[in-house]
């Protein structure tokens, strides 16, 4: 199942942020985009992506999709 909405996206990073012990952290970026900081235990950030929150067009989920993938693993937002 591929995530459409960024309520979708936002409820996967948060479940696989806990599967993988990260805490995330939101800053607003713009009205459409938000930066994500996911830190360890030791608070070293070890993810960053921008996420976007409105116009979900297919090559900013790819984007998001390879920001993520060293710490969600593959197709972690399949």
């Amino acid at each position: 199942m591929t995530l459409r909405t960024y309520q979708e996206i936002r409820d996967r990073i948060y479940t696989y942020a806990r599967q993988h012990g990260l805490r995330p952290d939101w800053i607003e970026h713009s009205k459409s985009v938000r930066l994500l900081l996911l830190y360890n235990n030791e608070r070293v950030v070890v993810g960053r992506a921008m996420v976007p929150i409105r116009d979900l067009r297919p090559e900013t989920l790819t984007a998001l999709a390879h920001a993520l993938e060293p710490v969600f693993g593959k197709d972690w937002l399949e």
